[in-house]
Order: C-alpha cells, then structure tokens, then sequence
C-alpha cells in the first residue's frame, strides 16, 4: 500500500502541476529511484537468472554427434591361417558416424555448489549497489536543509522589510516635526535597499540548490518543502547497508568452500553411444553395421587434494581480512556518531540562549525606539538595534535548521 502511494505521489510531481510539498523522506527515495545506477539492480537481477539457468543445464544429458572416415597405412591382421576358415581382413579406408549421449547421475555437488556461488555473487553486487544509493542521502541533506535555511532567511528578511517600513514611516514623520532630518530618512532607506539586495541574493542561492534537488529528485520543487519534525535518538545501533555488503563478502567466501568440497568428489554418468560404421563393434566383420553401447561410469580426480586445505586456509584469511574491515568501519561509524552528539549538544546548548537574547535585544530596540522619539539617540543608533535585533533572530533561525541537519545527519550515520 505504501509502495501505490509512493508511485501515485511520484507521478502526481512529475506531471507538471504540483500539489503538495515534498518531504525529506519523499526526497530520499526519489532520488534513489531517480539515479542512474538504479538500473543496475534489475541487470544483476537479470544475469543472476540467466547464470543459474545455465548452470542448471549441467543436469540435462549431453549430445554429441560425429561423423569419421579415415584411412590407415596397415589394419590389425591375424598373423596365421586357420584350416577351413577364411579370416576377412579389414579394410584400410574405415567410416563411422555416431551420437553420444551423457547423462550425469551426480556431479559431486558442483552444480549446487556454482548455483549457491552465482546466488551469493548477485546478493554481493545487490549490497554493493544499495551502498551507493544510501550515499545519495547525504546529497539530499544538503540540498534539502540548505533551501529550508533559505526560506527561513527569506521570511525573516520580509519582516525585517516590513520593521524598516514602520521605522521609515516614523523618521519621516519626525522629519516633519522637525526632530529628524533628511540624512536619518536616507540611513533608513539605504537599509531597506539593502535588505532588497540580500533578498535577492538569498532567491538566487536557494534557486540554485532547488535546481540541483530537481536534478537529483527528477521533479519539480515548485510548491516547497515540508520542515521536517525534531525527534530525539534514543537507540544508536549502526544498522549501515555497509554491514550488509561486508556479510555478503563474506558468504560469497563461503560458497566458495561448496567448491572446493565439490572438487574432492567423484562423478558418475550414465551414457549411451550409438553408431553405423565400417568396422562396427565386431573387428572381424569387415562390412558396416550399427552398433551400441550403454552403461555407467565414474570419473574421479584427485587434483583437488592437492590444493583443497590450502584454498581453505586462503579462504579464512580473507574472511578475517573482510572482518577487520567490517570492525574499521564500524569503529570509524562509532566516531562519527559521537562527533555528531558533540555537535548536536553544542547547537542545543547555544540554542537554550536564543530566545533570551531576542527577548533583549527586542527590549532594547523598543527602547532606542523611544530614545529616538525624544532625540536623545540618533536615528544611526537605533538602526544599529534594530539591525542587531534582525541578526539575533537570524541566528535563532540558524540554529534551528542546524538542529534539524544534524539530527537527519545522526539518523543517516546509523540509518535509522
């Protein structure tokens, strides 16, 4: 059912009108859909099948059909005569066409033991795959908290815009009275101005970032982004696709054991060989005759005892090899993780200051505001509170989407 409202929303994005915003979530898995190597999953697919079938065709009987006409300097004679009997002589220009066919009873295991090789190959491939997709997350992140900062500072700089409108229209009026003057109107209108440049560079920058998820997603962002809700970690468990690939390796290695068990094993076939020739089967009849032979044989060689314990003993290295791999990984994850709390604690601690300080300086700017009125302050001097005002509140906006980054970052270092 998730997966139908998941397609649904996808093609409801892509038909050019959109009607929603986009989560984070949504954003994930529209960029792994949308990535190129995404197709590689149905190709290993697809190889795995056709692999394990032909491996397969290792049970079905084996035809061989021949056709041989030769000549021979000298034919086998018998070396005497025999009274009464007249001993034929072979001809030296000889003929035979024939089929073979084979039957394997058992194989030793080889058959099985390639299928589980080709099985633990292709799930091996699959990991490996899906390790390149979980990369994409960390791309997304980026993008996706960046444009939300943007909005943010977008929204503020329009109240800020508004805050500069008011303060205008009241130096205006006290230009009026009298208790201001023209320069004090140009420091509020160079503000303003300055405030509709950084607008437009914010749009700018956020239109950049927006083209790039567009390109990463392959939708169109034009109605937004949904602000993702603070949740707290509680369980840290590394749960990577990584430690999933390292298990595959590993059991590839395993399969390979299946080999090297199935090479100390003997064969056995049925088969049948029919033929017409000159001679057949009876050397003394010089004339062409059919002929057949059936049976059961068993083929066994011993090469694999040569080299068996010692593939072996390869074999375990390099799963020790794979495991200390693992276990750098995983050391290295557990540092990232507790970087991250660090860096998670510090933007929580510097975030518990925010409200108190845009409490203050919001005090303060009423204040200088009213200082203004009665011209014991400049109309500089109060600009400079309300442009502090502004900053404090940026940097309350700041640390929010920061929180929110480092959190998505702390849920993508353990993939939760």
């Amino acid at each position: 059912m998730n997966k139908l409202l998941l397609a649904l929303t996808f093609i409801i994005l892509n038909t050019g009108t959109v009607f929603a915003q986009i989560s984070l979530e949504e954003c994930y898995t529209l960029a792994k859909n949308n990535y190129p190597q995404i197709k590689k999953a149905d190709l290993i697919t697809k190889t795995r099948d056709y692999s394990i079938t032909n491996a397969n065709m290792g049970y079905i009987p084996k035809v061989l059909f021949s056709a041989k006409a030769s000549y021979q300097s000298d034919v086998t004679k018998i070396p005497f005569d025999v009274p009464f009997f007249e001993i034929p002589v072979l001809s030296n220009d000889q003929y035979k066409i024939s089929v073979d066919i084979v039957q394997p009873i058992w194989d030793g295991g080889k058959i099985e033991a390639e299928k589980e090789n080709i099985k633990a190959q292709s799930k091996s491939e699959e990991s490996s795959l899906e390790v390149q997709l979980y990369n994409l997350k960390y791309r997304v992140n980026q993008l996706f908290f960046s444009i939300l900062l943007l909005d943010e500072q977008l929204s503020q700089n329009d109240l800020y815009a508004q805050d500069l409108k008011r303060t205008y229209n009241m130096v205006k009026q006290s230009v009026k009275n009298g208790v201001a003057n023209t320069s004090d109107l140009d420091a509020v209108a160079l503000e303003q101005v300055k405030t509709k440049q950084n607008k437009a560079k914010i749009e700018a920058v956020k239109e950049s970032y927006i083209n790039a998820l567009e390109i990463l997603t392959g939708i169109n962002i034009d109605n937004g982004l949904i602000k993702p809700e603070y949740t707290e970690i509680t369980d840290y468990t590394v749960k990577r696709p990584e430690l999933t690939y390292f298990s595959d390796k590993i059991d590839i290695l395993e399969a390979s054991k299946k080999n090297i068990n199935a090479s100390y094993m003997p064969t056995f076939d049925l088969f049948f060989s029919a033929g017409y020739g000159r001679p057949g089967l009876d050397m003394l009849d010089n004339s062409f005759q059919p002929y057949y032979i059936a049976g059961i044989k068993m083929d066994w060689t011993i090469a694999g005892f040569y080299t068996g314990e010692r593939n072996k003993k390869i074999i375990e290295l390099n799963k020790k090899t794979l495991e200390l791999e693992k276990q750098t990984f995983l050391f290295n994850t557990n540092i990232d993780i507790q970087n991250q709390q660090a860096k998670i604690k510090q933007i929580k601690d510097t975030m518990s200051y925010d409200d108190e300080i845009v409490k203050l300086r919001t005090n303060i700017k009423k204040s200088s505001e009213i200082k203004m009125k009665q011209g014991t302050i400049t109309v500089n001097d109060y600009m400079r509170e309300v442009t502090a005002e502004n900053l404090a509140k940026q940097g309350k906006i700041l640390h929010e989407i920061e929180l929110l980054q480092a959190v998505y970052e702390m849920k993508n270092i353990i993939n939760q």
